[in-house]
This record gives structure tokens, sequence and C-alpha cells, in this order.
């Protein structure tokens, strides 16, 4: 065909294109656009890329080659750039993306959480046994948790911490925590056997301790030092327990894809599961910089952590949402 019926042929869809291209390069970005674009899109874009090539090998116009490189570079632009840079793509990213994932990973939440819950089990156990047992607990024989194990025995289990103290011991926890985090994750790629050993052993570190507080009488100190900050840290460590299995469960099972589309697709998710969780983390380092090893009141250091639990949980579980309405709107403009 000539270049004239090749213009009349595909000009409605190039003339498509572009509207949808210019309602998607503002602010929103692709948020901006309804369903029926979106479906469009993709289409659309492989379409006239296909006429971009038609027209460079028929040697056309060199203004209509140069229309259709622009529209295949924008739409080209649009799938892969991303709203990084963007404050609202940061801000959705806590309303949506991260809460999101969170629920469409549930499963290995609850994996991970058994892990853990197994070690805290089996640690207390084994404690309760005899106190000595705490030191073949792995971390807690040697280093600053060996220490830790001294100071609870000693009975002198409250000072002033001042503000100076409180910032540099919140800077090394959050830093240690993130630490950990990343390697529950990171060793999820060799299957996550690995990521059930450490969620394991972190359990069995909580457990033991627990344990430990029955035979020095301690409990009534321990607790109110553990919970303001440690329903949040804990929380965190089975999220990174669970990008982690996430991982392992891509490699040992890809279903349908192959390994490695079944790992980018975990990836996609563990990635904001892990980024969301170092903010976790660092607020649960500044809490327990400055209120679980302060000299607040115990029971509002306990009604402190109880609220911090539920507040998490309830963003997990609800933030991000459709509500209904939005969903019957959802319904029409998939209609119409």
């Amino acid at each position: 065909m000539d270049e004239r019926e090749f213009i009349e042929k595909r000009q409605s869809q190039w003339q498509r294109l572009n509207a949808i291209l210019q309602k998607a390069e503002g602010v929103q970005g692709l948020r901006a656009l309804e369903r029926g674009e979106l479906r469009d899109l993709g289409p659309l874009y492989r379409r006239v890329a296909s006429d971009l090539a038609y027209a460079r090998a028929h040697a056309v116009s060199e203004s209509l080659v140069s229309h259709l490189n622009g529209l295949v570079g924008r739409a080209y632009a649009l799938f892969y750039q991303t709203d990084r840079k963007q404050w609202s793509g940061i801000a959705r990213f806590f309303t949506h993306d991260f809460p999101d994932t969170f629920r469409r990973r549930f499963g290995f939440f609850l994996a991970s959480l058994g892990f853990l819950l197994l070690g805290t089990f089996i640690g207390y156990f084994v404690v309760a046994q005899s106190k000595d047992n705490i030191y073949t607990i792995p971390g807690l024989g040697d280093g600053q948790l060996r220490e830790s194990i001294q100071y609870w025995e000693s009975g002198k289990v409250t000072h002033k911490v001042n503000d100076g103290e409180a910032a540099v011991y919140a800077s090394s926890l959050m830093v240690n925590n993130i630490k950990v985090s990343f390697v529950a994750f990171a060793v999820g790629i060799v299957g996550g056997a690995l990521t059930g050993i450490v969620l394991f052993t972190n359990g069995a570190v909580v457990g033991g301790m627990a344990a430990l507080m029955t035979h020095v009488h301690q409990h009534g100190n321990f607790w109110p030092g553990i919970l303001p900050h440690g329903v949040v840290e804990l929380s965190e460590t089975v999220i990174a327990g669970a990008a982690g299995l996430s991982l392992g469960w891509a490699l040992l099972a890809p279903g349908r894809y192959r390994r490695r589309d079944a790992l980018v697709l975990a990836a996609r998710d563990t990635v904001k599961l892990i980024i969301g969780g170092v903010f976790l983390l660092i607020f649960a380092g500044l809490v327990e910089g400055f209120i679980s090893h302060s000299l607040l009141p115990k029971p509002l250091k306990i009604v402190f952590g109880i609220s911090s639990g539920i507040a998490l949980y309830g963003y997990l579980f609800l933030a991000g949402r459709t509500r209904p309405g939005e969903a019957v709107s959802d319904s029409r403009n998939a209609a119409a």
C-alpha cells in the first residue's frame, strides 16, 4: 500500500495512542488512565511499533517516521520509567504498595511466623529446664548478649539513660536489626532453608531470654523493656523472613513460570517488603533507644507496645483497600 493509504488505515490508532499518552504523562502517570485506556495501551504500543518498522522498511516520508518514532519512544518511557522521584510515588508506596504486598504474601508471613514461634517455644523449654542452658542457644554465649544475660541476672536492671546515649544506642540497634533482616531475606535465594534457620534462631533467643526471666524473677522489668519496640521489631523480622521464603519458594516451585521469571516476579514483591521493613526498624530503633530503656512508667510502656502492634497490623491489613464505592465505579468503567 502507498503512504497515503497507510496513513488513512492506521491514523486512528496513532491518535488513540497519542491521546492516552498525553493523559498518562501528567503528575498521576498511569493512575490517571481509566480501565479501558489501560487495557488498550499495550496493544496500541505494539501496533504502532510495528507500523514504525513498516514505515522504515518501506521508506515512507521522514516526517512520518519521526512522528511514529516519537509515539513509540513516549510509550516505551511510560512503560519502563518509574515515578521514584515523585513524592506522590513515595506516598503511594506506603499507603498502597507495601500493605498490598504484605497481604499478597501473607501465606509466607504465616510460614515465617511459624519458624520464629517454633524457635521461641523450644528456646523457652530448653532454658526452663536449666538456667545454664541459656548459653547453648546460638548467639547467647558470647558478646553483647552474654553481657545482657549477666545484667539481668544481677538484678540491677534500671538506670537513667541520657539523650546522647539513647541516640547512639538507637542508631546501633537500627543498623544491627536491618542487617539481620537483610540476611533473612538474602539467604532465601538458596531455597529458603537458611531463612528458616535465621528465624528459628531469633525465636530461640527470645524464648531463652523469657525463660531466664522466670529463673531470675525479672518478668516485671523485662517485658516493659521489650514490648514497646519488640512488637514492631519482631513483626518486621517475620516480614523479612516472608520475603526470603517467597524467593526460596519461587526457586523450588516456580509453577507455570520459568525459574528465572518466577524469581523476578517474587523479587518485585520482596523488595517492597524489605524497603517497607527498613522504615519499621527505624521506628523500632528509635522507640528502643528513647522509650524502652527510659524510666517511663512500666504500664505506659506496655500500653505503648500493645498499641503500636494494633496500629501496625491495622495498617498492614486495611491500608490501600478499595472501598465499596470505588469498586462499583471501577466495574462501571470496565463495562463501558
